[in-house]
């Protein structure tokens, strides 16, 4: 859109899809904490730890694939409350679930709303932003994910004094946020581009008036003709110029959320195990601060994302990252504590002045508007996927290599997201949707 500043129904917008991210956020930082308590009442083994912290992911592998398909169909209203009415749902059953199987379907269902949310929050950051403030935008919703984890893991140490059942209170306290979210979204107007691809021009007028009250009717008219184009099918994106984004969209971010997940997952509990935490609260406490590192990295890049562009800081990002593990990997094998959370502040701030945004929006904005969505939710699949597979075999990789070889191997994977995103650059930052749409090489 043309203007710099957000209207008001925009910020609306932008403020709903920033309180999905922070509950992601929240979702996945409260287990890891829960997890410490849990672990110990239910006597999880390896194999039933693995399984449970994958469920979540599993649901949001799914979720990206349908939900993505149903935003590009039925618009990004469609899934506005749906989604976050399934993460209620799931939460409620989280919290009192009486055994293993009901709490894994209950975190099923979490990752199933939070999986389609995924696609629609990045959608609808890259369609009601200017092409100016559109990285802007996306780092802001990426903060909204690190104060989501801060918060949940400031109401585990909350709660985990009260004893071994405190988990239940902490999955649960996230029905909190989503019943506001459910509030906060019930206004959104249409995206005016979906329904220009979609033939409503009467509609997409309208809905481009709300988002812009003070544009004249040559503004809102020329826009909308703007916004429309020729429909594109999903075999466009097999062929060449577009293949090349595809794969920039899908194989960082699955790095990403292989290493991230991983090691995000079981932090607190690698604490403990590894004596460097003598109790619950203190692992609690340290995950805090590197979370903090991480949301400064991201604060780092707020200004600065639009003018340097996606593609540098995703690079020097992963490298960061690799260059971190490797330096904690080398504390532990050494017991020297200043390079073990050295590496580890490395790794955050990596992950927060790159990848942890970066990937979301190349997922999206990249693409025409017709796949943008089903494009987003594919990347959020692929993720997921590499994120489940890191939760499951996580454990047993811990417990049979030992810690140091399997940070090894994350530095790895993490230089393979840097390989990947120098090999097939693209970039978007203060380009046009549709300018990209028009010239896909």
């Amino acid at each position: 859109m043309t203007d710099n500043l957000p209207s008001t129904i925009q910020k609306q917008a932008l403020w709903a899809a920033a309180l999905g991210m922070f509950l992601d956020g929240f979702d996945l930082s409260i287990i890891a904490i829960a997890l410490l308590p849990l672990r110990t009442q239910w006597h999880l083994d390896p194999a039933a730890t693995g399984s449970l912290m994958a469920s979540a992911l599993i649901g949001s592998l799914l979720g990206g694939l349908i939900g993505g398909a149903l935003i590009d169909r039925f618009g990004r209203r469609a899934l506005l409350l749906p989604n976050v009415m399934l993460y209620v749902l799931g939460a409620l059953g989280s919290a009192l679930s009486p055994n293993l199987a009901v709490l894994w379907i209950s975190r099923f269902v979490i990752g199933l709303g939070v999986g389609m949310d995924y696609p629609l929050v990045a959608t609808v950051i890259a369609e009601y932003s200017s092409a100016e403030r559109r990285g802007n935008h996306f780092a802001w919703t990426n903060i909204a994910w690190y104060v989501g984890a801060l918060i949940s893991t400031l109401v585990g140490l909350v709660l985990l004094p009260l004893g071994a059942s405190s988990w239940r209170l902490m999955l649960g306290a996230a029905m909190i946020p989503a019943v506001f979210l459910l509030w906060l979204r019930r206004n959104i107007p249409e995206s005016p581009r979906w329904l220009m691809r979609r033939g409503k021009k009467d509609a997409a007028h309208t809905a481009l008036a709300a988002l812009h009250p003070d544009w004249s009717t040559q503004t809102l008219t020329s826009t909308c003709e703007r916004f429309a184009g020729t429909v594109r099918r999903w075999p466009v994106l097999l062929q060449k110029p577009w293949r090349k984004r595809l794969w920039l969209s899908l194989m960082p971010w699955f790095c990403l959320d292989v290493v991230g997940l991983g090691i995000g997952l079981y932090f607190p509990v690698v604490l403990r195990l590894q004596g460097l935490a003598h109790n619950n609260v203190t692992a609690a406490g340290i995950n805090a601060i590197f979370l903090l590192i991480s949301l400064a990295g991201i604060a780092f890049i707020l200004p600065r994302l639009d003018r340097w562009g996606r593609i540098p800081l995703q690079i020097a990002g992963f490298a960061l990252m690799a260059i971190g593990l490797l330096v904690f990997a080398g504390g532990l094998l050494l017991r020297n504590v200043i390079l073990i959370y050295g590496g580890t502040a490395l790794y955050a701030f990596g992950t927060g002045i790159g990848p942890g945004v970066t990937v979301m929006a190349l997922s999206v904005e990249i693409f025409p508007t017709e796949l943008r969505a089903s494009a987003g939710g594919l990347a959020t699949a692929v993720s997921r996927l590499g994120a489940a597979l890191s939760a499951m075999v996580f454990p047993y990789m811990e417990a049979n290599w030992g810690l140091p070889s399997v940070l090894i191997l994350m530095a790895m994977v993490s230089a393979l997201g840097l390989w990947i995103t120098r090999g097939y650059r693209f970039e978007p930052a203060t380009k046009t949707l549709e300018s990209m749409e028009s010239h896909p090489s």
